[in-house]
């Protein structure tokens, strides 16, 4: 477990406690200012400490990030209790026994038992009655607030698999991804992040959920919109094609995809216009007509909607990173 991730073990001598921290402690940039203010916490025992490297802004803003990451062998009476913490915490349990309490419900933790929570939500996390062998990784994105809320709907923010599964490979394979010194690492980072946390979602669907049995006709329906979507495709036309009542359609379609059937032609369609203003010089206009939305100004309205920019800002914008890339990358050779 963990073979060649190079980790720092930390023992403290002394019982590490909040109310003792100086105003030193909290300008040390080896902490985290805004955790150790918001944060009660009693530490005994030691930690395995992982040096996360340096993350680029652009990282930062718009990509899934890993912002600490610790094994910590926590005596009996150690505790964090913490809120208004700018951060997603993914606690995961090697040996040992620990309590989580989160959004008024106590949770125990035991050998492979995890949990997922928002530090911004009040919590406290204890070891119980013995040494608590716990991972504690703290995660940063601008999608993770959603992704936060869309698993909180299972019911729980504990999960369980076995020390040996998936979660502990794509941790692993995480760590490795930051050891090395790589030009897109913060973009493998990010993608490795996003496959734990689906996961993660699936690991804690409900059994019926998880299953995903999309019934053939829909499945049907989406290829057939896949590859039409630049026609006319009215609600009645695709009952009719499905052979259904259009209301069942689309209760049906919106129950397995998360969409309505139009929602989804319209995302089929603005996806593809993206792809156009970013590899072509088409004018807005011809783009629109291309992905099968002819009326220019509906075109920009459902454009903006999706995107949050009108096409225009959204070819800018794409250039403009395209541009910062290739300047980040003659950087990194020098």
């Amino acid at each position: 477990m963990f073979e060649k991730i190079l980790f720092t073990n930390i023992v403290a001598k002394n019982r590490l406690l909040s109310k003792n921290l100086t105003k030193k402690d909290y300008e040390n940039p080896v902490y985290n200012k805004e955790n150790l203010m918001n944060s009660k916490f009693v530490i005994s025992g030691s930690a395995d400490s992982f040096q996360i490297p340096p993350i680029t802004d652009f990282a930062v803003q718009n990509l899934f990030h890993v912002e600490s990451f610790m094994i910590f062998h926590y005596g009996f009476d150690s505790f964090t209790e913490r809120q208004n913490f700018h951060s997603f915490l993914i606690m995961y349990t090697y040996s040992g026994q620990g309590i989580l309490t989160y959004q008024g419900k106590n949770y125990t933790l035991k050998e492979g038992d995890g949990a997922f929570i928002n530090c911004m939500d009040y919590h406290l996390y204890k070891a119980d009655r013995m040494q608590w062998d716990t991972a504690v990784l703290h995660l940063n994105g601008p999608l993770l607030a959603a992704f936060h809320a869309q698993y909180m709907q299972n019911g729980s923010p504990v999960f369980h698999e076995e020390t040996n599964g998936s979660f502990q490979k794509l941790l692993e394979h995480l760590l490795k991804l930051y050891s090395i010194p790589h030009l897109y690492r913060d973009w493998q980072a990010s993608t490795c992040i996003d496959n734990m946390l689906n996961h993660l979602l699936l690991l804690t669907a409900p059994e019926e959920k998880g299953k995903i049995n999309t019934p053939e006709y829909i499945r049907y329906l989406i290829k057939y919109m896949e590859n039409n979507y630049t026609q006319k495709l009215t609600l009645d036309y695709l009952a009719e094609f499905a052979c259904m009542n259009k209301y069942y359609l689309s209760k049906e379609f919106k129950k397995y995809t998360g969409f309505s059937p139009n929602d989804y032609l319209i995302s089929l369609r603005i996806n593809r216009a993206k792809q156009l203003l970013e590899g072509s010089s088409l004018p807005a206009s011809k783009i629109a007509h291309e992905v099968g939305i002819h009326d220019i100004n509906n075109f920009t309205n459902l454009f903006k909607k999706k995107t949050g920019m009108t096409p225009i800002q959204y070819r800018t914008t794409a250039q403009e990173i395209s541009i910062h890339h290739y300047q980040s990358g003659t950087d990194n050779m020098v």
